[in-house]
């Protein structure tokens, strides 16, 4: 295994199984952008904004959307990983 420092765009080439790609960037997630992009999407799911509800399930709180934290995954790696690609492969192996 490799662990590669942030670079500016990758080829399909230089990918190998295993390694490790540290991304230069970091972004905190608010309350805001977890109501807004629920919102967006039509998530009904009380527990991305509703803290009264939120409250009484098991976590306690309100949680982020899961769609918005592969969303910001995502995007914080296009800068070293995917910024040369034409398309993005794989979204039904997404884990």
């Amino acid at each position: 295994m490799t662990v590669h420092e942030p670079g500016l765009g990758r080829y399909y080439e230089d990918f190998v199984v295993g390694d490790v790609y540290q991304h230069p960037l970091g972004r905190t997630i608010s309350e805001a952008d977890n109501t807004w992009f629920t919102l967006l999407t039509m998530n009904t799911n009380q527990n991305h904004f509703n803290a009264h509800f939120a409250g009484r399930a098991p976590v306690g709180k309100i949680i982020v959307n899961s769609g918005l934290t592969v969303a910001i995954v995502l995007g914080l790696s296009v800068i070293d990983v995917s910024q040369t690609a034409l398309m993005n492969l794989g979204w039904d192996e997404i884990r």
